[in-house]
């Protein structure tokens, strides 16, 4: 039975359980998910804070509802975060939702482009790996990704110049054996309309509105902040994104 945790709204606790099997591929598109009596009884909630939790799901584009009930929307309504792939790593040893698989198109070592370099703290000429595949899921194309990582690694962790489907999923393995474990991650996210290379992988019309997002995982050593993976990924038109988060305040 699952249970309420203090002091998130349980509401919050609720759609997040739901989202999270949602994004993860075990709610599959057309799932029917319990109904709100069902949710009271099973998390011991007020029947209206069940009822928030689902409409806040429907918010999101997650799930419809109809007089039967309410189901999971169209595999195009979701869209994963960075954030969301590292958290389901933690809980699943894979970065990768159910159902999903990459075609890979390179994994390479490449002269860094300047603004890799400089991210990465390396002298110009220097080789970074870049990694470029397409997300599918149920023969839905969901993103275009590229992942650079310092080209120090390419002896350490050989898989990043695999070229596998699974090799995607499963990278921060290798990654945290040989670095130590990503602590933190910044996202960031914007929209704006897609280029030749991009239209073609996600078969989209050039120019077409995509959603963006670029991230840096990082880890500590030594007292520096030493970045792991810089990754940047683009998603079709009418894709949500969403996840949650906590928010603490430190006391002065």
């Amino acid at each position: 039975m699952p249970r309420i945790e203090k002091p998130v709204p349980a509401f919050m606790q609720v759609t997040a359980h739901f989202r999270r099997q949602i994004q993860d591929g075990v709610l599959a598109e057309g799932a029917k998910l319990p109904t709100v009596a069902e949710i009271e009884r099973e998390w011991g909630i007020a029947r209206a804070t069940a009822a928030k939790a689902i409409a806040q799901l429907q918010v999101e584009g997650l799930i419809y509802t109809s007089p039967r009930g309410s189901f999971v929307a169209g595999l195009g309504a979701k869209a994963t975060s960075p954030k969301d792939r590292l958290d389901r790593y933690r809980r699943t040893g894979t970065l990768d939702a159910n159902g999903e698989h990459h075609r890979v198109t390179a994994a390479e070592l490449v002269v860094a482009p300047p603004y890799v370099a400089e991210l990465f703290g390396l002298e110009h000429g220097a080789q970074v790996i870049r990694r470029e595949f397409v997300t599918i899921e149920e023969k839905s194309l969901r993103a275009l990704t590229v992942t650079w990582h310092d080209g120090a690694l390419a002896e350490q962790v050989p898989e990043l110049l695999a070229t596998t489907s699974s090799s995607v999923g499963t990278r921060v393995a290798g990654l945290e054996r040989a670095v130590g474990t990503i602590a933190n991650g910044e996202d960031f996210m914007h929209s704006r309309g897609s280029d030749a290379r991009e239209s073609s992988a996600l078969g989209l019309p050039n120019g077409t509105g995509i959603g963006a997002m670029a991230w840096l995982w990082t880890t500590q050593r030594d007292g520096d902040t030493v970045l792991v993976e810089y990754g940047e990924s683009c998603i079709p038109p009418r894709h949500t994104l969403s996840y949650s988060y906590s928010v603490s305040e430190e006391s002065s």
